[in-house]
């Protein structure tokens, strides 16, 4: 029987189609002969505890880069799904929870990638922290006060939301200046917020380095280089790609997070690493591969299917 795949993604229109994995992934699982589909999180529901959604076919005609989307249909996801892919961006907010709620309710038959408990167990940010000596020094709050401390023991942090990604809402601020204090409140919402501060690592201005985890096993990686005057490196911020070696000190940290990425089931996964610290552990939607296969001649996506068949293949033996 064919493949049904169903990718939860952000309406087309936001994706950026020459950067964006979801899309490799779907192309390359038409190229298995899989049937594709695409909804986004205004057409999940949950019905008699069966997990639903208003779903669209997609083809990529050739040439192009975004899918061609045929007419809106319903999906039992249940019955009718082999593979879920959970590829909607954060923000993690109350409607993305709401949807890790739905898909719960899916039968194990039906692989989730990721599955949804991880997404909603799981904070980006503090992965790291599940690990001794991983992260640089951190700190979780939202005291004005507490984070006043952090910045007067390290001169210079970054704060960060604990819920966005691509660098959205993330700034960096620095004793003594005359701001520090309004700065302080803005970022959380005057102590209504919880939100990360992090000490400064000065070797962010050459870059970090995101590794592509596949089942816990390294897939690929790349430099993201920050954008001039600016210190994040998010793709979506500025930042470049560039390719780079993998050392063993590196290798060794996706090492260190490996059994805990199969033991949860999160199948694909963003390593984030600078000057042999782990930023964070994206989740949610993974991305740079499209940068990596370009920098590398590599086509990564089918790798990622080939684990993906292996997967359905094993489900089916059981």
């Amino acid at each position: 029987m064919t493949i049904l795949a169903l990718f939860l993604i952000d309406p087309p229109e936001k994706l950026d189609p020459p950067t964006d994995t979801t899309l490799a992934v779907m192309r390359e699982s038409l190229q298995r002969g899989q049937r594709v589909c695409y909804a986004t999180l205004d057409g999940l529901r949950l019905w008699r505890r069966v997990p639903q959604a208003t779903v669209r076919e997609v083809e990529f005609p050739p040439g192009t880069e975004l899918f061609r989307r045929g007419p809106a249909f319903e999906l039992n996801l249940a019955e009718d799904c082999d593979v879920v892919w959970m590829r909607k961006d954060p923000p993690v907010d109350l409607a993305y929870l709401h949807a890790t709620y739905i898909l719960d309710f899916l039968p194990s038959r039906v692989l989730q990638i990721n599955p949804a408990r991880s997404l909603r167990n799981f904070c980006e940010k503090l992965a790291p922290a599940r690990f001794a000596g991983l992260q640089p020094d951190t700190l979780v709050t939202r005291s004005v006060a507490a984070l006043a401390d952090f910045v007067a023991r390290h001169g210079k942090i970054v704060i960060k939301p604990l819920e966005d990604c691509s660098g959205h809402g993330i700034v960096m601020v620095e004793k003594g200046t005359a701001d520090l204090a309004d700065g302080l409140r803005r970022a959380t919402e005057d102590g209504t917020r919880f939100v990360q501060g992090q000490e400064f690592l000065p070797e962010i201005a050459e870059g970090d380095i995101r590794v592509l985890m596949l089942g816990g096993e390294i897939l690929g990686w790349v430099r993201r280089i920050p954008a001039a005057g600016d210190f994040r490196s998010n793709i979506n911020a500025g930042g470049r790609c560039v390719p780079c070696l993998l050392g063993d000190a590196d290798r060794a940290l996706c090492g260190r997070v490996a059994g805990w990425l199969k033991k949860e089931s999160i199948h694909l996964a963003g390593v984030d690493i600078v000057a042999g610290r782990i930023l964070e552990v994206n989740l949610t939607s993974p991305s740079c591969l499209r940068e990596i296969n370009q920098l590398y001649g590599l086509h990564l996506e089918e790798k990622i299917l080939d684990y993906v068949m292996q997967l359905l293949q094993e489900r089916k033996c059981r």
